[in-house]
């Protein structure tokens, strides 16, 4: 008993020593990559921070120390009704952007990875390009076109140009699972007897549902942020939040904005756990029900 009360400290103490002696013996080009990322991660979430705190400051003019928290700034943002309107108006557009992403995305993905056809290639470049083209050249080109065709500005303008930019990334996602697609699936369905749509929609689509959903979440979050090209489409009774934004602290900065930030943090949040949620589930095979 006395030895086994003697060897637990010393046989919890030889890995610390062991890695005090391995971090001492670390080359200075070692310390100073650690140091260099440890200022990367702090020049990159320090502001985040800062949107957080300030968001309960409970004075106009924020200062540190902090007098105390408080949530006036979260209540004067639910009475705004300028920012209330605008993120309805970012909720719906970014809703709707994800929904017809989703309903036009997924055929062009099922037609480009499994058919051949003349100009598949063309297609397929088309499709991809607004990740590359510059918002601002898509915001001009886009408007020249809606105004030939007597389009008025407004929701119209921003659908349809959100739907351009977020459709590359439901046919990415959605391509990406097809090709690892297993078909033996889809031909079991057909030779007990199911005609091809209901095979679509009873097997093929439930499997490849989170590939859908994640590109819509992706187009979400790009329609949501998006403020080049929606100044160009907005009116002002369809003005998105990133404009409201930008304008407000082009007018004055108040904490009510900080409120926003935070908010908008809370959302991206959300999306990136509901896309690790989707990728667990892939790694796992849930995305085919095996």
């Amino acid at each position: 008993m006395g030895r086994a009360s003697d060897g637990a400290p010393g046989a919890s103490a030889v890995p610390l020593v062991t890695q005090v002696r391995h971090w001492r013996s670390l080359p200075f080009g070692a310390w100073f990559l650690r140091l260099a990322t440890l200022f990367t991660y702090a020049f990159l979430y320090l502001p985040i921070v800062v949107i957080v705190v300030m968001s309960f400051h409970p004075e106009i003019y924020q200062t540190l120390p902090m007098p105390g928290l408080s949530l006036r700034w979260y209540g004067e943002f639910l009475h705004d009704k300028l920012l209330m309107r605008a993120l309805l108006n970012s909720f719906l557009l970014g809703g709707t952007t994800a929904v017809l992403c989703a309903v036009i995305g997924t055929p062009c993905a099922i037609a480009l990875v499994r058919s051949e056809f003349p100009g598949k290639r063309f297609i397929s470049t088309f499709v991809m390009a607004p990740m590359i083209i510059p918002n601002v050249i898509i915001a001009i080109g886009l408007l020249i076109l809606l105004n030939a065709v007597s389009i008025p500005r407004g929701f119209p303008y921003l659908i349809i140009g959100h739907v351009i930019f977020g459709l590359p990334y439901i046919v990415l996602t959605v391509s990406a699972q097809l090709y690892g697609f297993p078909r033996e699936l889809e031909e079991a369905a057909l030779s007990l007897g199911a005609k091809e749509l209901q095979t679509f929609f009873e097997v093929t689509l439930p499997l490849i549902a989170p590939s859908i959903l994640a590109g819509m979440l992706f187009a979400f979050t790009i329609s949501f942020q998006e403020y080049v090209a929606t100044q160009f489409w907005a009116s002002p009774s369809s003005y998105t939040l990133p404009i409201r934004i930008y304008a407000r602290i082009r007018d004055a900065t108040t904490p009510v904005l900080n409120v926003v930030g935070v908010l908008t943090l809370a959302l991206s949040f959300g999306v990136v756990i509901i896309l690790k949620v989707l990728s667990r589930r892939s790694e796992g095979g849930g995305f085919y029900g095996l």
